[in-house]
Protein backbone atom coordinates (compact mmCIF):
# COMPACT_ATOMS: atom_id res chain seq x y z
CA UNK A 1 0.00 0.00 0.00
CA UNK A 2 1.18 3.43 -1.02
CA UNK A 3 0.36 6.31 1.13
CA UNK A 4 0.40 4.05 4.18
CA UNK A 5 1.64 6.79 6.91
CA UNK A 6 -1.19 9.05 5.61
CA UNK A 7 -4.75 9.46 7.69
CA UNK A 8 -6.58 6.76 5.08
CA UNK A 9 -3.26 4.61 4.44
CA UNK A 10 -3.03 4.41 8.30
CA UNK A 11 -7.10 2.98 8.44
CA UNK A 12 -6.58 1.05 5.77
CA UNK A 13 -3.26 -0.44 7.28
CA UNK A 14 -5.47 -1.52 10.75
CA UNK A 15 -7.88 -3.01 8.36
CA UNK A 16 -5.41 -5.63 6.62
CA UNK A 17 -4.15 -6.56 10.05
CA UNK A 18 -7.25 -7.08 12.05
CA UNK A 19 -7.99 -8.92 8.78
CA UNK A 20 -5.19 -11.15 9.46
CA UNK A 21 -4.04 -9.94 5.83
CA UNK A 22 0.08 -9.50 5.00
CA UNK A 23 -0.23 -5.67 4.70
CA UNK A 24 3.18 -3.76 3.36
CA UNK A 25 3.04 -0.32 4.44
CA UNK A 26 5.07 2.21 1.71
CA UNK A 27 5.65 5.17 2.85
CA UNK A 28 8.00 8.31 1.79
CA UNK A 29 11.68 7.98 2.86
CA UNK A 30 12.33 10.49 5.47
CA UNK A 31 8.36 11.32 6.12
CA UNK A 32 7.53 11.33 9.55
CA UNK A 33 4.82 7.96 9.86
CA UNK A 34 3.57 8.75 13.26
CA UNK A 35 0.33 7.29 12.46
CA UNK A 36 1.78 3.75 12.15
CA UNK A 37 3.29 3.41 14.94
CA UNK A 38 2.54 0.56 17.59
CA UNK A 39 1.53 -1.85 14.48
CA UNK A 40 2.94 -5.19 15.38
CA UNK A 41 4.56 -7.05 12.29
CA UNK A 42 3.57 -4.37 10.06
CA UNK A 43 6.25 -4.66 7.27
CA UNK A 44 7.56 -1.58 5.90
CA UNK A 45 8.97 -0.02 3.01
CA UNK A 46 10.99 3.74 2.38
CA UNK A 47 10.33 4.12 -1.26
CA UNK A 48 9.23 6.94 -3.50
CA UNK A 49 6.52 6.41 -6.32
CA UNK A 50 8.16 8.77 -8.07
CA UNK A 51 11.21 6.66 -8.28
CA UNK A 52 10.89 4.32 -11.12
CA UNK A 53 13.55 2.24 -10.62
CA UNK A 54 12.67 2.09 -6.96
CA UNK A 55 9.01 1.32 -7.40
CA UNK A 56 10.01 -1.86 -10.07
CA UNK A 57 12.24 -3.36 -7.37
CA UNK A 58 9.72 -2.92 -4.55
CA UNK A 59 7.21 -4.98 -6.93
CA UNK A 60 9.21 -7.14 -7.98
CA UNK A 61 10.45 -8.38 -4.31
CA UNK A 62 7.54 -8.01 -2.59
CA UNK A 63 4.61 -9.48 -5.76
CA UNK A 64 1.75 -7.79 -4.00
CA UNK A 65 -1.64 -9.68 -4.43
CA UNK A 66 -3.43 -6.60 -3.90
CA UNK A 67 -2.34 -2.78 -4.39
CA UNK A 68 -3.90 0.30 -2.39
CA UNK A 69 -2.10 3.29 -4.31
CA UNK A 70 -2.81 6.33 -1.90
CA UNK A 71 0.16 8.03 -2.12
CA UNK A 72 -0.54 11.60 -3.37
CA UNK A 73 0.45 15.46 -2.79
CA UNK A 74 -1.50 18.38 -3.13
CA UNK A 75 -4.75 17.42 -0.92
CA UNK A 76 -3.64 20.11 1.95
CA UNK A 77 -3.67 23.80 1.53
CA UNK A 78 0.33 23.81 2.61
CA UNK A 79 1.01 21.72 -0.35
CA UNK A 80 1.45 23.76 -3.36
CA UNK A 81 4.43 22.58 -5.27
CA UNK A 82 3.14 21.54 -8.85
CA UNK A 83 5.93 19.52 -9.53
CA UNK A 84 5.26 17.31 -6.85
CA UNK A 85 1.94 16.86 -7.38
CA UNK A 86 2.87 16.19 -10.81
CA UNK A 87 5.26 13.12 -9.79
CA UNK A 88 3.27 11.91 -6.96
CA UNK A 89 -0.36 12.17 -8.65
CA UNK A 90 0.61 10.99 -12.42
CA UNK A 91 3.92 9.94 -12.57
CA UNK A 92 3.93 7.85 -9.18
CA UNK A 93 0.54 6.15 -10.53
CA UNK A 94 2.34 5.13 -13.93
CA UNK A 95 5.22 4.22 -12.42
CA UNK A 96 2.79 1.51 -10.12
CA UNK A 97 1.16 0.57 -12.74
CA UNK A 98 3.83 0.17 -15.42
CA UNK A 99 5.59 -2.44 -12.48
CA UNK A 100 2.71 -3.87 -11.72
CA UNK A 101 1.99 -5.02 -15.48
CA UNK A 102 5.79 -6.43 -15.65
CA UNK A 103 5.27 -8.28 -12.80
CA UNK A 104 1.88 -9.94 -13.30
CA UNK A 105 1.42 -10.33 -9.93
CA UNK A 106 -1.81 -8.07 -9.40
CA UNK A 107 -5.35 -9.14 -8.46
CA UNK A 108 -6.34 -6.18 -7.65
CA UNK A 109 -5.70 -2.66 -7.84
CA UNK A 110 -7.08 0.36 -5.80
CA UNK A 111 -6.18 4.23 -7.04
CA UNK A 112 -7.84 6.06 -4.60
CA UNK A 113 -8.90 9.00 -6.66
CA UNK A 114 -10.94 12.28 -5.51
CA UNK A 115 -14.26 13.92 -5.39
CA UNK A 116 -12.18 17.36 -6.34
CA UNK A 117 -11.77 15.70 -9.71
CA UNK A 118 -15.56 16.87 -10.62
CA UNK A 119 -15.01 20.90 -10.16
CA UNK A 120 -17.58 22.72 -8.71
CA UNK A 121 -20.86 21.26 -9.53
CA UNK A 122 -24.36 22.21 -8.68
CA UNK A 123 -25.08 18.78 -8.54
CA UNK A 124 -24.47 15.13 -7.43
CA UNK A 125 -22.15 14.48 -10.22
CA UNK A 126 -22.33 10.53 -11.15
CA UNK A 127 -19.03 8.60 -12.06
CA UNK A 128 -19.60 9.14 -16.35
CA UNK A 129 -20.08 12.56 -16.60
CA UNK A 130 -17.26 15.44 -17.60
CA UNK A 131 -14.87 16.10 -14.97
CA UNK A 132 -14.15 19.76 -14.50
CA UNK A 133 -11.38 19.81 -11.79
CA UNK A 134 -10.29 23.73 -11.09
CA UNK A 135 -7.11 23.28 -9.39
CA UNK A 136 -3.88 21.91 -9.67
CA UNK A 137 -4.20 19.16 -7.20
CA UNK A 138 -7.74 18.36 -9.28
CA UNK A 139 -6.03 18.14 -12.47
CA UNK A 140 -3.18 15.66 -11.47
CA UNK A 141 -5.98 13.45 -9.77
CA UNK A 142 -7.98 13.61 -12.49
CA UNK A 143 -5.48 12.77 -15.09
CA UNK A 144 -4.40 9.93 -12.73
CA UNK A 145 -7.78 8.66 -12.42
CA UNK A 146 -8.00 8.39 -16.38
CA UNK A 147 -4.49 7.20 -16.63
CA UNK A 148 -5.71 4.29 -14.61
CA UNK A 149 -8.95 3.62 -16.43
CA UNK A 150 -7.12 3.44 -19.97
CA UNK A 151 -4.18 1.01 -18.72
CA UNK A 152 -7.15 -1.04 -17.03
CA UNK A 153 -8.98 -1.49 -20.20
CA UNK A 154 -5.77 -1.61 -22.44
CA UNK A 155 -4.05 -4.48 -20.60
CA UNK A 156 -6.59 -6.11 -18.73
CA UNK A 157 -5.19 -5.06 -15.11
CA UNK A 158 -8.13 -5.34 -12.58
CA UNK A 159 -7.33 -1.80 -11.59
CA UNK A 160 -10.23 0.51 -10.42
CA UNK A 161 -10.71 4.13 -8.94
CA UNK A 162 -12.46 5.40 -5.53
CA UNK A 163 -13.36 8.56 -5.65
CA UNK A 164 -13.50 9.80 -1.89
CA UNK A 165 -15.61 12.88 -0.52
CA UNK A 166 -15.20 14.08 2.68
CA UNK A 167 -13.08 11.18 4.58
CA UNK A 168 -13.37 12.11 8.82
CA UNK A 169 -12.00 10.05 11.71
CA UNK A 170 -9.13 9.01 13.81
CA UNK A 171 -5.41 9.81 12.71
CA UNK A 172 -6.78 12.54 10.56
CA UNK A 173 -4.14 15.39 10.02
CA UNK A 174 -4.96 17.34 13.49
CA UNK A 175 -5.32 20.80 11.53
CA UNK A 176 -8.25 19.63 9.38
CA UNK A 177 -11.89 20.97 10.08
CA UNK A 178 -12.94 17.98 11.97
CA UNK A 179 -10.25 17.50 14.58
CA UNK A 180 -10.03 21.20 15.21
CA UNK A 181 -13.71 21.45 15.35
CA UNK A 182 -14.37 18.51 17.30
CA UNK A 183 -10.99 18.65 19.97
CA UNK A 184 -11.97 22.80 20.49
CA UNK A 185 -15.54 21.54 21.38
CA UNK A 186 -14.33 18.38 24.09
CA UNK A 187 -12.84 21.41 25.54
CA UNK A 188 -16.05 23.84 25.39
CA UNK A 189 -15.18 26.47 22.64
CA UNK A 190 -15.43 26.47 19.13
CA UNK A 191 -12.48 27.43 16.48
CA UNK A 192 -12.33 30.05 13.99
CA UNK A 193 -14.99 29.16 11.09
CA UNK A 194 -15.69 29.62 7.39
CA UNK A 195 -19.21 30.64 6.18
CA UNK A 196 -21.98 28.61 7.52
CA UNK A 197 -22.97 27.55 4.34
CA UNK A 198 -19.99 25.92 3.23
CA UNK A 199 -21.01 22.56 2.73
CA UNK A 200 -19.65 19.08 2.03
CA UNK A 201 -20.23 15.37 2.18
CA UNK A 202 -18.50 13.21 5.36
CA UNK A 203 -17.96 9.74 5.41
CA UNK A 204 -16.99 8.33 8.77
CA UNK A 205 -13.19 6.71 7.22
CA UNK A 206 -14.38 2.84 8.84
CA UNK A 207 -17.23 3.37 6.01
CA UNK A 208 -14.62 4.90 3.64
CA UNK A 209 -12.04 1.33 4.50
CA UNK A 210 -15.08 -0.62 4.03
CA UNK A 211 -15.83 1.17 0.55
CA UNK A 212 -12.18 0.89 -0.89
CA UNK A 213 -11.56 -3.01 0.79
CA UNK A 214 -14.66 -4.04 -1.32
CA UNK A 215 -13.17 -1.92 -4.58
CA UNK A 216 -10.44 -4.45 -4.63
CA UNK A 217 -12.32 -7.50 -4.30
CA UNK A 218 -14.24 -6.41 -7.26
CA UNK A 219 -11.55 -5.12 -9.62
CA UNK A 220 -11.06 -8.18 -11.29
CA UNK A 221 -14.68 -8.56 -12.92
CA UNK A 222 -14.52 -4.26 -13.32
CA UNK A 223 -11.31 -3.09 -14.55
CA UNK A 224 -11.22 0.22 -15.26
CA UNK A 225 -14.41 1.26 -13.16
CA UNK A 226 -14.74 4.22 -10.61
CA UNK A 227 -16.61 4.98 -8.01
CA UNK A 228 -18.04 7.68 -5.98
CA UNK A 229 -17.68 6.70 -2.27
CA UNK A 230 -20.01 9.43 -0.62
CA UNK A 231 -22.70 9.17 1.80
CA UNK A 232 -25.39 11.25 -0.86
CA UNK A 233 -26.54 13.79 1.87
CA UNK A 234 -24.86 16.88 2.29
CA UNK A 235 -24.06 18.83 5.92
CA UNK A 236 -23.59 22.61 5.72
CA UNK A 237 -21.14 23.84 8.19
CA UNK A 238 -23.95 25.13 9.98
CA UNK A 239 -25.08 22.23 10.50
CA UNK A 240 -21.64 20.33 11.42
CA UNK A 241 -21.24 22.92 14.04
CA UNK A 242 -25.12 22.48 14.94
CA UNK A 243 -23.94 18.88 15.94
CA UNK A 244 -20.59 19.26 17.65
CA UNK A 245 -22.28 21.72 20.10
CA UNK A 246 -25.09 19.07 20.83
CA UNK A 247 -22.84 16.06 20.91
CA UNK A 248 -20.26 18.05 23.13
CA UNK A 249 -22.66 20.12 25.01
CA UNK A 250 -21.18 23.92 24.01
CA UNK A 251 -22.50 27.12 25.09
CA UNK A 252 -20.53 29.53 23.13
CA UNK A 253 -22.04 30.60 19.45
CA UNK A 254 -19.93 30.00 16.51
CA UNK A 255 -18.53 33.22 15.31
CA UNK A 256 -18.87 33.11 11.64
CA UNK A 257 -16.52 34.14 9.06
CA UNK A 258 -13.64 34.32 11.58
CA UNK A 259 -11.97 32.32 9.31
CA UNK A 260 -11.68 33.34 5.74
CA UNK A 261 -13.37 30.92 2.91
CA UNK A 262 -10.85 28.98 1.03
CA UNK A 263 -10.30 29.07 -3.05
CA UNK A 264 -12.51 25.50 -2.74
CA UNK A 265 -15.45 26.41 -0.20
CA UNK A 266 -18.46 26.15 -1.77
CA UNK A 267 -22.59 25.81 -0.92
CA UNK A 268 -22.78 22.65 -2.62
CA UNK A 269 -20.87 19.56 -2.48
CA UNK A 270 -22.52 16.03 -2.37
CA UNK A 271 -21.57 12.72 -3.78
CA UNK A 272 -23.75 10.20 -5.85
CA UNK A 273 -22.98 7.18 -4.69
CA UNK A 274 -25.54 4.76 -6.40
CA UNK A 275 -23.19 3.00 -8.29
CA UNK A 276 -20.78 1.84 -5.12
CA UNK A 277 -24.54 0.76 -3.44
CA UNK A 278 -25.54 -1.26 -6.54
CA UNK A 279 -22.21 -2.38 -7.40
CA UNK A 280 -20.12 -2.72 -4.51
CA UNK A 281 -23.32 -3.22 -2.12
CA UNK A 282 -21.29 -0.35 -0.26
CA UNK A 283 -23.20 2.86 1.66
CA UNK A 284 -21.87 4.89 3.93
CA UNK A 285 -23.76 3.98 7.26
CA UNK A 286 -22.32 5.73 10.05
CA UNK A 287 -24.43 8.79 10.86
CA UNK A 288 -22.01 11.98 11.53
CA UNK A 289 -23.88 12.73 15.15
CA UNK A 290 -22.51 8.82 15.63
CA UNK A 291 -19.18 9.56 13.92
CA UNK A 292 -18.21 12.62 15.51
CA UNK A 293 -18.85 11.21 19.10
CA UNK A 294 -16.77 8.24 18.16
CA UNK A 295 -14.09 10.48 16.89
CA UNK A 296 -14.25 12.52 19.86
CA UNK A 297 -14.00 9.56 21.94
CA UNK A 298 -10.78 8.54 19.93
CA UNK A 299 -9.49 12.06 20.76
CA UNK A 300 -9.56 11.90 24.08
CA UNK A 301 -8.12 7.99 24.21
CA UNK A 302 -4.69 9.30 23.04
CA UNK A 303 -2.01 9.62 25.47
CA UNK A 304 -1.12 13.16 26.11
CA UNK A 305 -0.25 15.50 25.15
CA UNK A 306 -1.32 14.06 21.58
CA UNK A 307 -0.67 15.66 18.08
CA UNK A 308 -4.31 16.70 19.05
CA UNK A 309 -4.10 18.37 22.21
CA UNK A 310 -4.92 22.17 21.78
Amino acid sequence: MTGAGGFIGANVVRRLMDDDLEAHAVVQPGSDSWRLRGIDQLVTHDCSVDDAAAVDDLVRSVKPNWVFHLAAHGAYAHQTDFRRMVAANILGTFNLLDALDRDGCCEGFVHTGSSSEYGLKDHAPQENERVAPNSTYAVTKCAATHGVTTWAHRTGMPAVTVRLYSIYGPWEEPTRLLPRLVGAAMGGTLPPLVAPSTARDFVWVGDAVEGIIRAARSAERRPGAVWNLGSGAQTTLEELVAIVRRVFAVVEEPTWGSMANRAWDTDRWIADARLASEQLKWRAKTPLDAGVQEFGAWIASRPKPSRYTR
